[in-house]
């Protein structure tokens, strides 16, 4: 083995679980080097680039499988008869019947919590409002035309008649912002549900703690605000869009208030805990 095939660790100053309620922004996120997962994924990529660098001919992957196959075979033939259960014996690596049977019906819970959290009103606006978002884009490719960045890594965007620069670049964060939360926003509505049905089933085991579901509907309420301030913006500035920005500002509007009201607990909840900012 190569010495940097070797698992590299993370080291830093991380906040336990800061990913757990984040909008996945790491681009713009201010406590990236507080966080495991992108410290993770900066091993991940430099790995990546470690492994074109080296560039492994097709002929010696081909020759890697060959030898696994081989060896796969001499350990078929290696296998003592006298390691394997007897008939109707319960192999004792893997879960008892009893065990399989508990977690089956565990997951069928799990599944119809999912299916009631998607089917909440609360949660239908999300995904009709993510899907509206997308279309508004879609239909007009050929004004609001977007272009990626390769220098900042950042979108830009081009609209007929502006063509001042600092406007433009105010604009296209507008739309970058839109663009990242309109299909994020029905996922984190919907799980903050499913936390909710969970946390309603066992209330003492929450009991005390900071939840799932809150923290889960903190992260929706920020991409709201966010994205009502965004739409806000290209709505005083793309003057012939009025009147189809003014539905996605209503859905956003709505969505805001029936969060708050579903998820009060939303309001107060802080992540990352004040005393590790």
């Amino acid at each position: 083995m190569h010495p940097e095939d070797y698992p590299e660790e993370p080291v830093g100053d991380f906040i336990p679980g800061i990913y757990n309620y984040c909008d996945r922004w790491c681009e713009r996120c201010m406590y990236t080097e507080k966080c495991r997962v992108f410290a993770s994924e900066k091993i991940m990529m430099r790995r990546m680039e470690r492994e074109k660098e080296r560039e492994r001919s097709m002929e010696e992957n081909k020759e890697f499988w060959d030898q696994v196959g081989k060896i796969m075979d001499e350990a078929e033939d290696l296998i003592d008869d006298s390691v394997l259960p007897e008939e109707k014996t319960p192999f004792p690596l893997f879960e008892q019947e009893e065990d399989k049977e508990e977690l089956e019906d565990a997951m069928a819970e799990y599944e119809e919590k999912r299916r009631r959290a998607k089917q909440h009103p609360v949660s239908k606006v999300a995904e009709q409002y993510g899907e509206n978002a997308y279309r508004w884009f879609e239909d007009r490719k050929q004004t609001v035309k977007q272009h990626y960045d390769p220098e900042t890594k950042f979108l830009r965007v081009s609209y007929p008649g502006i063509t001042d620069k600092k406007l433009l670049q105010k604009i296209s964060s507008a739309v970058e912002v839109i663009m990242w939360y309109h299909f994020q926003l029905p996922i984190k509505v919907r799980r903050a549900f499913t936390s909710l049905y969970e946390e309603q089933d066992d209330p003492e085991l929450y009991k005390g703690i900071q939840k799932d579901s809150d923290g889960s509907a903190s992260v929706a309420l920020m991409g709201i605000d966010r994205s009502l301030g965004a739409w806000n913006y290209l709505l005083h500035h793309l003057k012939p869009e009025k009147e189809s920005i003014h539905p996605m500002i209503r859905a956003l509007m709505w969505l805001k208030v029936e969060v708050e009201k579903e998820f009060p607990g939303a309001l107060n909840f802080q992540w990352p805990p004040p005393e590790r900012k």
